[in-house]
């Protein structure tokens, strides 16, 4: 059976010589939590490496959208302001962290791009929209976010050639971490979900708004976005509210066209 490049192992499953123990990084004797090697699955990574390598590229350019999108405040208006003093360090700073984190996103997926490309003898992608070193050898940066998308799209029918390669292991660690710790320094949120179906029970227009939880173990919000009314819906009248909004359709449609529980 061949392992996997990266070293990965199986939890809780034991290769036929082990004791049961293991040594941690500073050299104690620790209980071994799993040390059977994981089989390769494509090329020479386990399942779980293949899957965070296809994962981080096609991932990657969504994040990077959304890192412009977070550094789009940070970024002067057209209208622009006069003065030429320094700007604070900041999330009103001229180039802010997220720009900074797209940057070494796409400049990263580039090397791969560049790596694959001389081994394969093909032409380096080079998209409009990239930031380039002095003499244009590397990028440096991202001036617009489909420059991401087109580095990931020419990546992708590579990838199983990739992982058949012995950097394959430096790819997934490289790729994989960097994403997950820019996904997790700049979290997506889910946008607020205007609700056409059920009328804010205060004022009676279809001007419910859904504001999903903004933090961990949050509860949703429900509120009206009519300026004259405002009401913020309770738990519970939301819930009373989407039940008399299926009630009146039940009604409205007759008993053989109403609709399903749940529905």
């Amino acid at each position: 059976m061949t392992s996997c490049v990266c070293g990965c192992t199986i939890r809780g499953m034991h290769a036929p010589d082990c004791d049961g123990t293991s040594t941690d990084r500073a050299g104690r004797l620790v209980e071994c939590l799993g040390c059977l090697p994981r089989p390769v699955v494509e090329g020479v990574l386990c399942g779980r490496c293949w899957g965070r390598l296809q994962s981080a590229v096609r991932t990657l350019p969504s994040l990077v959208e959304h890192l412009c999108a977070v550094a789009a405040p940070s970024v002067p208006s057209p209208s622009g302001q006069a003065g030429g003093g320094v700007v604070p360090p900041g999330p009103r700073a001229l180039y802010s962290q997220a720009l900074g984190a797209a940057d070494d996103l796409v400049g990263m997926l580039a090397a791969w791009c560049d790596q694959v490309a001389g081994d394969r003898g093909l032409a380096v992608p080079r998209p409009p929209g990239l930031w380039l070193t002095d003499d244009g050898e590397a990028v440096a940066g991202v001036r617009s976010p489909g420059a991401a998308r087109y580095l990931a799209d020419w990546l992708g029918p590579h990838l199983s050639w990739c992982a058949a390669q012995s950097w394959a292991g430096d790819m997934v660690e490289d790729l994989g971490p960097a994403v997950a710790r820019v996904s997790a320094a700049w979290p997506v949120e889910e946008p607020d979900r205007r609700i056409t179906t059920v009328r804010c029970p205060r004022c009676g227009r279809r001007s419910l708004v859904l504001h999903p939880p903004r933090v961990e173990r949050g509860s949703l919000q429900v509120s009206c976005s009519a300026p004259a009314c405002g009401a913020v819906l309770s738990e519970e009248d939301w819930a009373r509210a989407r039940s008399w909004a299926v009630a009146v359709a039940r009604m409205a449609a007759g008993p053989d066209d109403a609709p399903e529980a749940g529905t």
